[in-house]
């Protein structure tokens, strides 16, 4: 009687095994055979494309009999550790049989230039007829490289319907791509989602492919792609892994690898989603004239340095301050209120946020365009909802507009109902509520302009103030929104990678402009949340930026405040003060 000792066994197939007792031969090649089952697929065959996460590995000198004796839709049954053929005595032997597991752990990985740079030199011609630098090029891969990281469901769906089945064999080159890209694990929520959907409800692949792409979904690969899986974690050499994966089929190898390269070429060197909160000298430096060609010059030279964030890679938001703008303009209603009929706080803000808007929008484009990059920038105009109950419109403490004397204040605060207090001395002004932000809205906006390498600039001076009223309608509200507090929930909401606060600082200090000042690098959280128990930042400047930056990196990601000039080394970790959400060192 023919029997064939299996010498390894997947732990799925053995799962599958005692839930279903019946298989038929679904299809026979050169190094094995697939059994199915209800759409779900054994493979018992050589390790030649490694252990799979569906597979029954048997030894290379009994594949000839296998193959020999199994006809396509012919039965096995599984009873008591052993798969017996119908059609013939030949058994397969799985008691006593190694067990393992093909799960990917998902962890944080290195990028790997060496990897990158070896793949992208390749010669080697993919199933889609392209070499490796060829097919990264070719339009359909760079909308594959969007998809990956969107969350538009119409780009996602209409670029895998491309590409699954896409190719010959039994693994088409299309389904290969995606099976190396999934094994980098940086696809969005959606990408994963919408993929599965496509192929558990259509038939636009092979049954096989379709497996693959199931267990790669799962988390599940065959062993060689998670040994290069680990080497990316622990930055060991790839080579010899990469070659060893080229042999697999007839291009399937060398189109998974594509994929993997695809995938870590937008995790790495696309850069990072960076929300970056400008101070106000980026538009109006203290104790300058507020003409409309100072601040256009301040911000034209803002927008260099933004320019070389983008320049380097990352996916740039860009929020900024209006403190002095809306200040201005409240002014000018004051003095104009004889004339024109005066605006309410809400729609000045709204009114500085256009005209800022529009310098840096037609600033970043010019200097994109001199750099010959894309010049995809948007400006929002943008709502920043807050709550109707909270305690600060109780207790107005936000000080705006202009300053007036003790006996004109008294007057405008009978006149108008309008709070009013001393400013440092200076004399009086208005105060108003600062609410915290509640809800940045048009969030999902901007994550699809940004996915489609758009600069955009919104949230700006903290955001309109709106409230919810009863039915559901959105209504402005006389406030001012904290900037900073703002440009965080903004980052919390397009779940950015680092929350960048530029000042006109190069660093945060400890005992600021005493002799022991100490320059803080990078920080542990909970270190900074302790220097801030300890009082080294004064509220009106430094404290609510360090504030924002400790809530951010609590998140588990990082924060900078620097200056504008140190923007692009900090985002590469060699200046300005980073708050990690991980023990680090502060550097005096």
């Amino acid at each position: 009687m023919p029997l064939i000792q299996a010498t390894n066994l997947a732990q799925n197939v053995a799962d599958l095994l005692v839930t279903d007792q019946v298989w038929r031969v679904h299809s026979i090649f050169q190094n094995g055979i697939n059994l199915e089952n209800a759409g779900n697929l054994i493979f018992i065959g050589t390790a030649k494309n490694g252990k799979l996460p569906f597979a029954v590995q048997i030894a290379p000198s009994d594949v000839t009999t296998l193959t020999a004796t199994m006809r396509v839709n012919q039965q096995l049954t599984y009873e008591a550790g052993v798969l017996l053929h119908h059609a013939s005595p030949l058994k397969i032997e799985l008691n006593l049989t190694p067990k393992y597991t093909s799960t990917r752990k998902k962890v944080e990985i290195q990028p790997s230039p060496a990897f990158l740079s070896q793949v992208l030199q390749e010669e080697k011609q993919t199933g889609l007829g392209f070499s490796f630098r060829e097919l990264i090029e070719q339009a359909a891969i760079q909308d594959l490289a969007k998809a990956i990281r969107t969350t538009d469901s119409a780009l996602i769906e209409k670029t895998l319907r491309y590409f699954l089945g896409r190719g010959n064999g039994l693994t088409p080159s299309g389904d290969d791509l995606l099976v190396g890209i999934l094994l980098v694990g940086n696809t969005t929520t959606a990408f994963r989602q919408i993929l599965t959907r496509l192929i558990t409800t259509e038939q636009l692949t092979t049954d096989i492919s379709q497996t693959y792409l199931k267990y790669a979904l799962n988390d599940e690969f065959s062993d060689s792609l998670l040994a290069l899986y680990q080497a990316f974690q622990t930055g060991a050499e790839t080579s010899g892994i990469t070659q060893q994966i080229y042999q697999y089929g007839h291009t399937s190898g060398i189109d998974t690898i594509a994929g993997v390269a695809l995938g870590l070429k937008e995790e790495f060197s696309m850069g990072k989603r960076v929300v970056i909160a400008l101070g106000g000298n980026a538009i109006l430096q203290p104790n300058q004239e507020a003409t409309f060609a100072n601040q256009l010059k301040n911000v034209e030279d803002s927008c260099a340095k933004i320019a070389e964030i983008t320049e380097a890679g990352h996916k740039v938001i860009v929020t900024h301050g209006n403190g002095p703008q809306v200040g201005n303009i409240l002014r000018q209603n004051e003095e104009a209120k004889e004339f024109v009929p005066a605006l309410p706080i809400d729609a000045c803000s709204a009114e500085s946020q256009g005209f800022i808007g529009y310098m840096m929008e037609q600033s970043l484009k010019n200097e994109l365009a001199r750099k010959k990059l894309p010049t995809n920038v948007i400006t929002l105009l943008t709502q920043t909802e807050v709550s109707a109950s909270d305690p600060a419109f109780q207790s107005p403490t936000k000080p705006i507009g202009v300053f007036y004397t003790r006996e004109e204040a008294i007057q405008l605060a009978a006149e108008k109902g309008w709070e009013m207090a001393e400013d440092a001395g200076r004399g009086y002004r208005r105060v108003v509520p600062s609410p915290q932000p509640q809800k940045i809205h048009g969030v999902e906006a901007i994550k699809q302009l940004v996915a489609t390498d758009t600069v955009v600039i919104s949230t700006g001076g903290g955001g309109i103030p709106v409230v919810q009223n009863e039915e559901g309608d959105l209504k402005g509200v006389e406030a001012v929104i904290d900037k900073d507090r703002s440009a965080l929930r903004l980052s919390e909401q397009v779940e950015a990678d680092v929350f960048m606060i530029l000042t006109d600082v190069t660093n945060v200090y400890l005992h600021f402009g005493e002799p022991n000042q100490q320059k803080l690098e990078g920080v542990p959280v909970n270190e900074a949340k302790q220097y801030m128990t300890e009082g080294h930042f004064a509220d009106g400047s430094m404290g609510p930026k360090m504030e924002a930056a400790i809530a951010f990196a609590e998140s588990g990601k990082e924060a900078i405040i620097c200056s504008l000039d140190a923007a692009v080394e900090a985002l590469a970790g060699r200046a300005g003060t980073r708050i990690l959400p991980e023990k680090s060192t502060v550097n005096a």
